[in-house]
């Protein structure tokens, strides 16, 4: 048992160690921001008379409570995915090699690491914005329009945050970062989409890539896209090679989205 326990510890420390020290830091600063959102207490407890500080009030509460909602449930996440790698089970089959130990890696950390860069001010202030000419079309479809942009990145973001949780719910102790086979999950959304954990992620990028307001955003978005198409094509040759029955699993499913039958 001991033997088992350090082999786990030995092998999983990386990445408990890493989101452990994410949900800490995470944590920190959601009660540092809750604690210092006094405006937004104030307008929550007069919420009845919000006509009476301005017409922006409105948009300013909706857009704080929007972004208090999506750090919560994102947060949610990297608690979710910490138990997982606590609980997790040991892999059938062991990744070996670049596209199955590294290659995994450098999708969950680039994006990371590029969407972070991104919204610090010194960097946000060196690269490009978008054209004045698009920027001014926009203000004329609507002056509020940057408003309608964060929330459509805080819509789609959350739902993305959501999807994902919802399926690593049922993913488990099968979760992990590199392409290790454990447990052929079929219940939940894995009953109709293969890879529904990287759809919702996807959706959670597409709305940080919004929210930057920045061309760069969606360039790194793209990337990060393909990066997830490859790393669930290499999966499905691992679990292919090790698991007989995931050929007929893939047929009665679709790759990010269910089969539409026509």
């Amino acid at each position: 048992m001991m033997t088992k326990f350090r082999h786990k510890l030995k092998q999983d420390l990386p990445p408990i160690a890493f989101f452990g020290v994410l949900v800490a830091i995470k944590s920190y600063y959601l009660i540092d921001y809750l604690s210092n959102s006094q405006d937004v207490w104030h307008l929550l407890t007069n919420i009845s008379s919000l006509d009476e500080f301005g017409r922006l009030a409105g948009y300013y509460l909706t857009h704080e409570i929007s972004y208090i909602l999506f750090y919560v449930t994102a947060l949610a996440f990297d608690v979710l995915v910490f138990f997982s790698f606590v609980l997790r089970t040991e892999a059938k089959e062991r990744p070996k090699g670049f596209w199955e130990v590294w290659f995994p890696l450098m999708t969950v950390f680039i994006p990371v690491t590029g969407f972070t860069l991104l919204f610090i001010p010194e960097i946000r202030g060196a690269l490009p914005g978008y054209p004045e000419s698009l920027l001014e079309m926009l203000n004329k479809i609507s002056p509020i329009y940057p408003f309608f942009m964060s929330m459509s990145g805080f819509v789609i973001g959350f739902i993305g945050v959501v999807f994902s949780i919802w399926s690593l719910s049922y993913l488990k102790r099968s979760f992990g970062l590199r392409a290790a086979v454990r447990e052929l999950v079929t219940r939940g959304p894995y009953r109709v989409v293969r890879h529904p954990l990287y759809f919702g992620e996807i959706l959670h990028i597409l709305g940080i890539a919004i929210l930057s307001a920045k061309p760069a955003a969606l360039a790194l978005f793209v990337i990060a896209v393909m990066m997830q198409i490859v790393r669930a094509r290499v999966e499905e040759k691992k679990f292919l090679n090790t698991l007989p029955e995931y050929e007929t699993y893939m047929r009665s499913t679709g790759f990010l989205w269910p089969r539409f039958k026509f």
